[in-house]
C-alpha cells in the first residue's frame, strides 16, 4: 500500500513537471513570436513576418494542450489546496501567453502595409516599448519557472512604464498624422503595433499576479477583459 500511493505521487509530480516544462516551452515560443514580428517590422522582412504567423497554429496548439493535461490531471487526482492553485494557474498563463502570441501574430500581419521609414525619435520609441514589454514577458515567464513571487511583483511594477510609452507613441503619432496627412496609413499601423505592445505589458503583468496567486494564494486583480478579446 505504501509502495503504491509512493508510486501515485511520483507519478503526479511528474505530471507537474510535464506541465510546467511545456508552459516554459509556450513562454519560449511566444517571446520568439514578438521579436520575431517586430524585427520584421523594423526590417521590413515580409519572410519573417510570414513566418511569425506561420507559426501561430503551433502556438494554439501547445496552449490546447497544456489546457487538456492540466484538466486531466485534476479529474484524476482531485488535487486540493497548493497543487489545485498550480494546476488552475497553468491553465491561465497558457491561455495568456497564447493571446499574447495572437498580439505578435497581429503585428506580423501589418508588416507588409509599410513602405516607408518614420521619424527616427518615433522608431527609437517604439523600440524602447518593444523592449520593455519583451522584458517583462521573458521576466515573468522566468518568475513563474522559479516560483520567485518577488520577481513576479517587480514585473507588475513596470507595467505603467510602458503604458507611459504607449501615450508617448500615441501624441507623436498624432502630431506626425497633422504634420503629414499623406501618411496618416501608415501612422494608423503603428498607433496599432504600440497598442499591441502596451497590451504584451498588460497580459505579461496578468501572468505575474497569476504567479503569485500559484506560489502564495493572494489572488491580485487580473487587468483586461472585452478589449483584450475584441483585440485577438
Amino acid at each position: 500500500m505504501a509502495s503504491e500511493a509512493k508510486h501515485t505521487v511520483s507519478a503526479f509530480d511528474d505530471e507537474l513537471g510535464a506541465l510546467r516544462a511545456n508552459i516554459l516551452e509556450l513562454g519560449w515560443r511566444t517571446s520568439l513570436a514578438m521579436a520575431d514580428a517586430i524585427r520584421a517590422l523594423e526590417e521590413r522582412d515580409t519572410a519573417l513576418a510570414e513566418a511569425v504567423i506561420a507559426s501561430d497554429p503551433e502556438i494554439d496548439a501547445l496552449a490546447t494542450q497544456i489546457e487538456a493535461a492540466a484538466v486531466n490531471v485534476i479529474a484524476l487526482r482531485a488535487p486540493m489546496a497548493d497543487d489545485l492553485r498550480v494546476l488552475i494557474s497553468a491553465i491561465k498563463i497558457a491561455a495568456t501567453l497564447e493571446r499574447t502570441a495572437d498580439y505578435a501574430r497581429n503585428i506580423a500581419r501589418v508588416v507588409p502595409q509599410f513602405t516607408g521609414k518614420y521619424p527616427k525619435k518615433l522608431r527609437k520609441r517604439i523600440a524602447t516599448m518593444n523592449d520593455a514589454a519583451k522584458t517583462m514577458l521573458g521576466d515573468v515567464v522566468r518568475a513563474y519557472a522559479d516560483g520567485d513571487v518577488e520577481l513576479a511583483r517587480e514585473v507588475r511594477t513596470r507595467d505603467d512604464a510602458v503604458d507611459r510609452l504607449h501615450d508617448e507613441v500615441t501624441e507623436m503619432l498624432m502630431a506626425y498624422m497633422i504634420a503629414k496627412p499623406e501618411r496618416i496609413s501608415q501612422a494608423a499601423h503603428l498607433l496599432f503595433v504600440s497598442k499591441h505592445l502596451e497590451r504584451i505589458g498588460d497580459q505579461a503583468t496578468n501572468i505575474a499576479e497569476m504567479v503569485t496567486y500559484s506560489v502564495t494564494g493572494n489572488q491580485l486583480r487580473v487587468r483586461d477583459t472585452e478589449s483584450e478579446r475584441l483585440a485577438a
